[in-house]
């Protein structure tokens, strides 16, 4: 949780504001400004770790001395990782797509594959092996970002916005303020807004640990559940997120109406998301004790996490609504309207607290997916007002926001499959697992057909996705 805390506050601060800036002349100076994340994370980083280890509950006395240099580590992997994110913001900007892909595999799979190695060859050190797994993988993420861009910025058909390799990094001009104030004052804006939508989003794991609602071995159950139901949101929504804010600050013109294009833009990404998240809904319902199953096995399927996973599919569906709003609400929102966005903010984070603290005594772990699920619903309500209250150009012919709207007949698929599938579960599950499994293949068939006839600008803007991408490889 502390590398989560850290990193997100930090990326979600410096790419905001990065991305708002398409002059590329001012772009040295931004990088200027981020390259000194590394000395405040350095600051913050040991402050938590300290907060950690000697303020929080402990775990069992036979693997505190792991647990205390699991903290310290993930504590200067941010560190590592914070120095590396001028250059993921410069890729970033200058849309060097591949470039982000390879290093997020790369560091993925070198963590995950030496954490499995590690483990199956000393099981009771896992601790351990998370360190090592973890710090291999924030060191190749380092070397590749740097080796590329640096290995860029040398080579004679140089494209960034930064001629030498000292620009990447913290320097001083004579004559010239260290830090622009301009800049200083939107950073410390977004970085507000950064440090609240974090508590919003991780702050259920925060409260856990700091007042110890659930014992040790609830939280595992509810991280492996809330884990399993992030796949899509990690794996689906955030690139699309990421994505569309990129797009909709290189096009989207703050205090003026919204485009033709923009708003079209908008309203498919809204009904893509919003499918999306229906569809999880749908068969998350029925096969969310399958999925535990081959998980975990059958000692997992026994306890309350089906009831959990089952709940935190109706969450995704609200992350997948939230994600793209707050994305156009952030990239037209003006200085004053983020400031007054970050005091709704704060009593959106009083609203969670109190939710969480009421829910989780009243039903456990469900309390902590009940009050994820009103914090999201107070984001999407605050995001929907700000975005109605957008002047339309007269060439937008259907409000964006009809998007989060599925079309009635794929309404009427989603409900045909959610039925049968949950008839499949009473009656062919567990007996015959292939059989269940068959027929929600054939419900999702149904659903996507559905989908494809309902919408076919969807189809046609995949189609031109993909052949682009086809004509390029």
């Amino acid at each position: 949780m502390l590398k989560l805390y850290l990193s997100n506050v930090f990326q979600i601060t410096y790419r905001v504001y990065c991305s708002h800036s398409s002059q590329m002349q001012s772009f040295s100076g931004i990088l200027h400004l981020m390259s000194w994340a590394s000395s405040v994370s350095a600051a913050v980083s040991a402050a938590l770790a300290g907060l950690w280890l000697h303020a929080l509950s402990q775990p069992a006395p036979e693997v505190t001395s792991e647990y205390r240099l699991g903290v310290w580590v993930t504590a200067a992997m941010v560190v590592l990782e914070t120095a590396a994110q001028p250059l993921v913001i410069l890729a970033q900007a200058m849309l060097f797509v591949k470039l982000k892909v390879v290093a997020d595999m790369v560091s993925l799979c070198s963590r995950v594959a030496l954490k499995a190695w590690l483990i199956a060859l000393y099981p009771s050190h896992a601790i351990w092996a998370y360190c090592v797994g973890h710090a291999v993988s924030s060191a190749l993420l380092v070397v590749i970002y740097y080796g590329t861009l640096l290995w860029l910025v040398r080579s004679p058909d140089n494209c960034l916005p930064v001629k030498s390799a000292s620009e990447l990094g913290p320097r001083l001009v004579p004559g010239q303020p260290a830090l622009d104030r301009d800049q200083l004052a939107l950073t410390w804006s977004f970085f507000k807004q950064g440090l609240l939508k974090q508590l919003l989003t991780e702050g259920e794991r925060y409260l856990m640990t700091a007042f110890h609602l659930l014992d040790f071995s609830e939280q595992g159950l509810y991280d492996v559940v809330a884990n399993l139901g992030s796949l899509a949101a990690r794996f689906l929504f955030q690139p699309v997120e990421e994505n569309a804010y990129v797009y909709f600050s290189r096009t989207v013109e703050r205090g003026k109406p919204v485009s033709a294009a923009a708003g079209r833009v908008l309203h498919d990404l809204l009904r893509a998301m919003s499918l999306l998240g229906l569809v999880a809904v749908t068969f998350g319902w029925s096969y969310s004790h399958l999925l535990l199953r081959l998980y975990g096995g059958a000692l997992l399927t026994a306890g309350p996490a089906v009831s959990l996973l089952r709940a935190q599919c109706a969450y995704v569906l609200l992350l997948a609504m939230n994600g793209v709003l707050e994305c156009y609400t952030f990239a037209v929102m003006r200085q004053e309207q983020i400031n007054g966005y970050n005091r709704k903010m704060v009593l959106l984070s009083v609203i969670f607290v109190i939710s969480t603290g009421i829910f989780t005594r009243l039903f456990g772990g469900f309390g902590f997916i009940l009050a994820n699920c009103v914090n999201m619903l107070t984001r999407i309500y605050v995001c929907c007002r700000f975005v109605a209250g957008l002047p339309l150009e007269p060439a937008v012919s259907v409000p964006p926001l009809l998007g989060l709207r599925p079309p009635a007949a794929v309404a009427a698929a989603l409900v045909t499959a959610g039925l049968l599938a949950a008839g499949s579960e009473s009656w062919l599950y567990p007996g015959s697992a292939a059989a269940h499994v068959a027929v929600g293949a054939l419900c999702g068939a149904a659903v996507v057909a559905a989908a494809v006839y309902s919408e076919p600008r969807l189809l046609q803007a995949v189609r031109e996705r993909v052949g682009d991408k086809l004509k390029r490889s």
